[in-house]
């Protein structure tokens, strides 16, 4: 009996142990989570027209995020070489990305960062790391399909520089217990500023809550706000996954952006509702929603042409949305 009950609690102190060391940041001590970085010394480009896009590339793993399947390295090279023809042949000036690995043992440990922003020909990058843990245990079996080591987050690459950078974490979700929690990543408002043609232009990049729509509406509140604050006084975009579908003849959390009259659409309700095909985000295989968002400020800017690319090569498990645009 006594060696029984030592037995039990060298079992609790092991897993106890486990779960904080589990739970904890892999992030190098002398690193920032989240930094802006200088990665070329290119001419910035010059032109009244420019070009956004809003791309949750879901790690390269294309249609195999969050599956139990075996991914080997090749897949994500192939993914990366059509991730960055998609971005040469939009000319894309400023690239927002949800779902970007800094590090991570599910993408064999590459920088995605470093090497989208250096190879797509971008002059700066804004990082915002949302998931640092040494090991996440999902998907939950077989265990050797585990993520393991996750630092993975939100970053903004550009063709101009980006001036300042800040980070706003959002309710983790409600009606899970803490335990979840502690494994689960955060939700992020990624906010920078960037000096086109030597004028501000305040980008917004977010990634909300996916499962839990209470904690989500919650989410969705608070950015409409703060956009909507920003959207008055300046020049700003809105953009990324919201995670929430919006259907124009049914209500959604989404609404408010949609009736605002200040707030421009990148792609309209009435454009959503005569062509929905064309404009669903999610999933890249076989679309059925739109969860992937641009809004601007109607006062500062004036949009060229908006459309979802849907010849991405099936490089994530969303489709981009790209908008063209002018600052008045």
């Amino acid at each position: 009996m006594k060696f029984f009950f030592r037995f039990l609690v060298l079992i609790c102190v092991v897993v106890i142990g486990m779960y904080f060391w589990a739970t904890s940041s892999a992030l190098d001590p002398l690193e920032k989570p989240n930094s802006i970085y200088k990665i070329s010394t290119g001419a910035e480009e010059q032109g009244d027209t420019l070009s956004i896009m809003t791309f949750n590339i879901g790690y390269l793993s294309g249609m195999t995020n969050n599956k139990s399947v075996e991914r080997t390295s090749s897949l994500f090279d192939t993914h990366a070489a059509a991730l960055l023809q998609c971005l040469k042949s939009s000319a894309v000036d400023i690239l927002a990305m949800q779902e970007i690995d800094f590090a991570s043992s599910r993408s064999y440990d590459v920088d995605q960062l470093d090497l989208i922003a250096r190879q797509g020909g971008f002059n700066y990058a804004a990082k915002a790391l949302n998931w640092d843990k040494r090991y996440v245990p999902f998907p939950y079996w077989p265990f050797k399909h585990h993520f393991g080591k996750v630092q993975s987050g939100q970053a903004i690459v550009s063709k101009f520089k980006i001036h300042n950078h800040t980070i706003d974490t959002l309710p983790k979700p409600l009606d899970q217990p803490f335990y979840y929690n502690d494994f689960y990543l955060d939700r992020l408002v990624q906010t920078s500023v960037i000096y086109v043609n030597k004028k501000p232009l305040t980008v917004m990049n977010v990634h909300l809550e996916a499962f839990s729509r209470k904690t989500r509406s919650i989410q969705l509140r608070y950015v409409f706000e703060k956009f909507r604050t920003s959207a008055i006084t300046s020049p700003t975009i809105l953009l990324g996954d919201f995670n929430e579908p919006f259907f124009p003849q049914e209500h959604s959390y989404m609404s408010p952006f949609y009736n605002s009259s200040i707030i421009g659409k990148a792609i309209s309700p009435q454009e959503l509702q005569v062509y929905p095909e064309k404009h669903f985000t999610y999933s890249a295989e076989t679309p059925k929603a739109k969860i992937d968002y641009i809004f601007y400020s109607k006062a500062h800017i004036e949009m060229v042409s908006a459309e979802t690319l849907r010849t991405t090569q099936l490089l994530s498990d969303h489709l981009p949305v790209l908008m063209k645009f002018r600052l008045k």
